[in-house]
């Protein structure tokens, strides 16, 4: 178990093998369905994930493995040959092959996942938990059977090739990086999101970050872009001096009034956290401050883990307990004082985005065990 001397084992750590994707849920029609059940899912039920895994065995995995399996099944369906498969279908089942294999054999548990809202004006931002299974067939119609006599009150998706999701945020479309102002109009149903800088991603998921060996610290000033040259200068200065030559401070263009400070060395980054929290009667001074802010992110217990991605690889269920959780959290982050430059400045650690809503009510992100047989997913029937 962490204690407050693990160091830098409290901050996430995130790399380049983190992949970031794009899932429709139709256009964003399945929106509350994904994120009150916690899942994603795409709809090409043709070939079962069985059938995947049958392929990944025997080493044969690729887009046309997948489109020979989906073309066989198409003719039996239709009765015909598969030489006499139609232009279009063909077409069309070579594009649910490649969807079909970025969802099955593309993504990995540890990514990360934004899903749309209809109009794309939000963005649920979530990090996969689990491998991919089929939902039970029985289990899906029963639930689209509630939604029809209106005792769900949103759409419920017929998509059995699914993956469990940890539902992190809601994202406003205003905050994404401009490189990905594409999305808004992308008709695939998953689609990989590739930027130079990830680092511009990783800021949605939290504040603080490890990144590539490098610390992130992003804090929020209400003073937006006009800060002076000798702002900037008393914002530095107020470091130690032998530790100012250590870290790098730049604004982020795309959100006005959020500053990123960048340092290689863990200790700068307690030192940063001090000068804007300033002091504070919390036990374990900064160290503590920022378990409890990430603690509200992602749920107590997991912060035990060694990071986001580390930490995702070991989960395998939820418990219901976040909202008591996330109160003492909140409750004690609002005895904190800051610092005398954070109040002029009105610093803040401000992470980006909202708390997930599930069915109108706010609620917070769940926290889960370390058991981690992901075997439990699979064929898992849902509760409704």
């Amino acid at each position: 178990m962490m204690t407050m001397n693990d160091s830098d084992d409290i901050v996430f750590k995130f790399n380049d093998k983190i992949d970031f994707w794009l899932i429709r849920a139709d256009g964003g029609k399945y929106y509350d369905d994904f994120v009150n059940n916690d899942y994603i899912g795409i709809r090409y039920n043709r070939i079962t994930v069985d059938e995947l895994n049958k392929l990944a065995n025997e080493n044969i995995i690729s887009v046309d493995a997948i489109k020979d399996l989906m073309f066989d099944q198409y003719a039996k369906e239709n009765q015909i040959s598969i030489d006499n498969l139609p232009v279009n279908s063909r077409r069309q089942l070579t594009v649910h092959a490649k969807q079909t294999y970025l969802f099955a054999f593309g993504m990995k548990i540890g990514d990360l996942v934004l899903t749309p809202a209809k109009k794309s004006y939000k963005f649920a931002l979530g990090v996969i938990v689990g491998k991919p299974y089929d939902e039970n067939a029985d289990v899906v119609q029963k639930r689209i059977k509630q939604m029809q006599n209106e005792d769900i009150v949103y759409p419920c998706s017929d998509y059995r090739k699914r993956r469990k999701i940890h539902w992190i945020s809601v994202i406003s479309r205003q905050d994404l990086p401009k490189e990905l102002a594409w999305i808004m109009n992308a008709h695939q149903a998953t689609a990989k999101l590739s930027i130079q800088d990830k680092s511009k991603l990783f800021n949605l998921v939290s504040p603080i970050y490890n990144y590539n060996h490098k610390y992130y610290l992003r804090v929020y000033t209400s003073h937006g872009g006009n800060l002076s040259m000798y702002d900037w200068y008393r914002l530095v200065s107020v470091l130690p001096e032998e530790k100012q030559k250590n870290i790098d401070l730049k604004a982020d263009v795309i959100s006005p009034g959020y500053l990123t400070f960048l340092t290689s060395n863990f200790s700068d980054l307690i030192s940063i956290t001090k000068v804007i929290i300033g002091p504070t009667a919390v036990s374990g001074g900064a160290v503590a401050i920022i378990k409890m802010l990430l603690n509200a992110i992602v749920g107590k217990d997991n912060l035990k883990k060694e990071g986001l991605v580390e930490w995702a690889q070991d989960v395998a269920r939820r418990h219901s307990d976040n909202k008591l959780h996330n109160l003492k959290n909140k409750q004690e982050c609002e005895k904190i004082k800051r610092g005398k430059l954070a109040n002029e400045f009105d610093l803040e650690i401000k992470r980006q985005g909202k708390p997930i809503e599930k069915n109108k009510d706010t609620v917070v992100p769940f926290h889960l065990d370390d058991e981690d047989d992901d075997s439990k997913f699979s064929n898992k029937k849902k509760e409704s």
